[in-house]
């Protein structure tokens, strides 16, 4: 037969234009040769470039038009959402597990980035709470850890760019320069190299990029109420196309203090938060890549964010002393700031070999923090503290996948850990009469001091494995295995004075912390139980193994439900914050079963995505932090102790919508029911069966939308605003309502509201420029955030420490995206 060749309309001139243009070639070099006219010659040529004028216009109609396309194809439709959280690129609606996911550039757009914790605004049944940018505390579905220690990781393993944090305080890094952050829920074991039994998050940042002409650079600034001002952005640079490239990023925030204290006439809560990330990506070839993150931080607080309530009908908290009931107000008399430092680098290697995908992840991170603050939170002498810490952790991860796309496809990893803490901690009470306070003739003793020294170390290694087999194109299973081993050790020594008479001098008050004398009486004999004055070490070691089994079944192409049953372990620990003997304790590790049905999918040509997942928490040795009177030592102490029992159910329902092309809608809500069973404070020290945990509230909800309206000149106004509703929760778990002596503890936990954030954008042609106006917190709700129980009144304490939560802030904002 024979073969006949169609040219399109494009390929015609296209071909045309090499003919000719060869002709001109041949006829310039023999008019050279001839001496030709050359006016003929230059008429040739001016052909010549107009015939590839023409061919350049129409092959840039075509692309115009394939990009006006696939612009409005995107547009019509809420796209995919590419994620790692079972360590492939996959699409986040096609996972058989619970995942929020919130893209870098949205989080930019409204925002959110001040502190890692604001991310928990957006996922149903979870909550965050932080003092001011400093130490989150994270829980999801109940699971979450309120302790103060460093040493004690959270049940929420916290990611940055794939390197585990371990401690607390170095995960409040901002968000700045992100591509996304992912936030799993339930157990995370099987994928991950530490085990984890609420969740994790993953905090990702935008990588540098091997292209020319990449449109992900920005510089942000913003100014808002209370001289709040922030600088931003992220900046490529291209050293060898497609080989090896760098990006620099950058945040800097300084804000004055809102609260005003009221002793000392200054206005508190002030800080300033400063970090730099630094990234070379090399391709080294075209199987294997090479990315290396460094990163620095640098803040700073100034000024106390805590008062003080007062139970009593006359509002005195004690010697006399009545705190202010303002919103905004504190009083204290010690000085309170921090200054954390944080540095890092990780190293990410990847290369193919066959079908295969090997990575290696090294790690290091280093965190210190020293800082001052006033025990008692008044301007009473009672108490003061200084800290002095420092962490450093390393890490190694090395991991080998199949590809995903295979019938049967699997994973497997090795992680190793190493943790070092050295914590120095001092509290006192300075002379009355050599110090600025409000009551000098207060009752308690001259001069009090206690020291503490802490040494602890962790070192784990672990493995672990998740196979998946698709048994037909609709039905898939995966199951999961991991073994761990984990070993800490730790020192403590203790010095503390009695409570009572003149126990020593300070010669330097500026720097009491470090200039104690004692007299006489001195420290305290070590031996009781209720002695401030001890020494002790341990060292334990915990092996387990967690596991989950997964079916999945595809109803159709756009909706899918799976199963999943989990078997979560988190790591034992000691109460290394004890202040005596009857404090000190080693809690077990503690174990969690998860049982959760879910159901993924996407509606309306991809204009609507809807999930929802119900689950089922075993919870066993639930490791908590818990207040409550110790005969033996004849005082109140706080306890980190296990409770062997919890249970937990609930619901999320999430929802993402494109009504029209111009109105976007997002929201979840979270129902949650929790209860601790077996439930007892050691050495008697009291019950609390039944008892929600903390910071659960039984229902969370949050609603987010954006309008834009289009202008002639290719500009847009862009109308948003979200809001977030959470109802009752207690901060502690126990006493929650009326504690023993039947005082209502209000200052212990919080009612349900709402808070509502609004915005207003315009952007100009090209998405170049954006200034937004905001507001947020609009209506100026006032709640509790945050709270410390203090109450004794056998001891004449008749409050609670609190933290007021965020006033309305008005601000503005210009982007630049070059």
């Amino acid at each position: 037969m024979k073969r006949t060749s169609q040219i399109s309309g494009a390929e015609q001139p296209r071909n045309l234009w090499k003919l000719r243009t060869v002709k001109v070639a041949v006829l310039s070099a023999f008019a050279g040769s001839l001496v030709l006219n050359p006016a003929w010659a230059a008429e040739e040529e001016k052909a010549a470039e107009g015939q590839e004028a023409q061919v350049s216009e129409a092959a840039a109609s075509d692309e115009t038009k394939k990009t006006a396309d696939e612009t409005q194809a995107q547009e019509s439709s809420l796209g995919s959402v590419t994620v790692t959280a079972n360590r492939r690129k996959e699409n986040a609606q096609k996972i058989a597990t619970p995942i929020t996911v919130l893209k870098g550039k949205d989080l930019l757009q409204q925002g959110v980035g001040r502190s890692s914790q604001e991310i928990f605004n957006y996922v149903p049944n979870a909550t965050a709470v932080g003092q001011q940018h400093g130490r989150p505390r994270w829980w999801i579905r109940g699971i979450g850890a309120g302790q103060q220690q460093q040493d004690l990781a959270s049940p929420i393993g916290f990611y940055l760019d794939d390197v585990y944090i371990s401690n607390a305080n170095a995960t409040g890094f901002p968000l700045f320069d992100l591509e996304r952050v992912e936030v799993l829920r339930g157990p995370q074991g099987t994928k991950y190299g530490k085990n984890t039994t609420g969740g994790a998050v993953n905090i990702i940042s935008q990588k540098p990029s091997l292209k020319e002409g990449k449109t992900d650079d920005y510089v942000k600034a913003e100014y808002a109420t209370f001289n709040d001002k922030i600088l931003q952005g992220g900046v490529n640079i291209p050293l060898i196309e497609d080989r090896l490239g760098a990006r620099i990023s950058f945040y800097n925030e300084d804000t004055d203090g809102r609260f005003r204290n009221q002793f000392k006439g200054t206005k508190d809560g002030g800080l300033q938060d400063g970090a730099l990330r630094g990234q070379l990506l090399g391709k080294i070839t075209d199987d294997f890549e090479a990315l290396l993150n460094v990163h620095y931080r640098k803040y700073k607080t100034d000024g106390a964010i805590t008062n003080t309530n007062s139970y009593r009908a006359d509002g005195v908290l004690r010697a006399n002393y009545r705190p202010s009931t303002g919103y905004n107000d504190v009083s204290t008399n010690a000085d309170n700031w921090t200054d954390s430092s944080q540095t890092g680098a990780n190293l990410n290697l990847k290369w193919n070999v066959g079908k295969l995908a090997f990575t290696s992840i090294t790690g290091f991170e280093g965190f210190k923090n020293e800082g001052l603050s006033d025990g008692d939170n008044s301007p009473l002498e009672l108490s003061r503290s200084h800290t002095d810490s420092q962490s450093r952790q390393v890490s190694q991860e090395f991991r080998i996948t199949s590809p995903r796309e295979d019938q049967w496809n699997w994973l497997g990893g090795v992680h190793l850990f190493k943790e070092t803490l050295d914590l120095n901690s001092q509290n006192a009470k300075l002379p009355s009469g050599q110090v600025a306070n409000s009551s000098p003739t207060d009752s308690g003793p001259a001069v009090t001091y206690n020291a503490t020294d802490l040494k602890h170390e962790t070192t784990s290694f672990s493995l672990f494995g998740n196979t998946t087999y698709n048994w037909t194109d609709d039905f898939a299973t995966s199951a999961g295995l991991s073994w761990s081993r984990e070993k800490k050790d730790y020192d403590l020594n203790r010095r503390g004075t009695g409570n009572t008479g003149v126990n020593g001098s300070f010669s330097n008050l500026a720097q009491w912390w470090n200039s104690f004398t004692p007299s006489g009486a001195g420290f305290t004999p070590a031996g009781t139980l209720g002695s401030g004055t001890f020494s002790t070490s341990d060292s334990a070691t915990w092996n387990r193994w967690s596991y989950d089994f997964t079916p999945e079944y595809k109803l159709s192409p756009s909706d899918r439900v799976f199963f999943k049953y989990a078997h979560g372990i988190k790591s034992g620990g000691f109460n290394t914050a004890a202040t005596n003997l009857a404090a000190v304790n080693t809690v077990k590790p503690e174990e969690l079963d998860s049982y959760e049905v879910g159901y993924k999918s996407e509606w309306l040509a991809g204009r609507l995505n809807f999930n929802a997942t119900a689950f089922y928490y075993d919870y066993q040795d639930a490791q908590v932090n818990v207040v409550g009177f110790n005969a033996l030592a004849g005082q109140t102490v706080s306890y980190l102790q296990n409770v062997d029992k919890a249970k937990t159910y609930g619901l999320e329902l999430e929802i993402q919508a494109l009504p029209t092309n111009d109105w976007f809608i997002s929201g979840s809500l979270g129902l949650l029911s929790t209860k601790f069973e077996d439930a007892e404070i050691l050495n008697n020290g009291g019950n609390f069966d039944g008892n929600r945990l903390v910071r659960s509230p039984n229902v969370t909800a949050n609603i987010l939308t954006n309008y834009t309206f289009h202008v002639d000149n290719g500009a847009k106004v862009v109308l948003g605003a979200d809001a977030r509703y959470l109802s009752q929760q207690y901060y502690y778990v126990t006493p929650q309502g009326f504690d023993a002596s039947g005082v209502n503890r209000t200052g212990l936990e919080q009612g349900g509201f709402t808070i509502v954030n609004a915005r207003i954008s315009y952007v100009t042609p090209g998405n170049k420029y954006t200034l937004t106006a905001y507001a947020n917190n609009l209506f100026d709700k006032e709640y509790l955030q945050h709270s410390t129980p203090s109450y004794n009144a056998g001891q004449g304490i008749f409050g609670d420490n609190i933290i007021q939560g965020g006033v309305r802030v008005v601000g503005a904002s210009f982007t630049a995206a070059f």
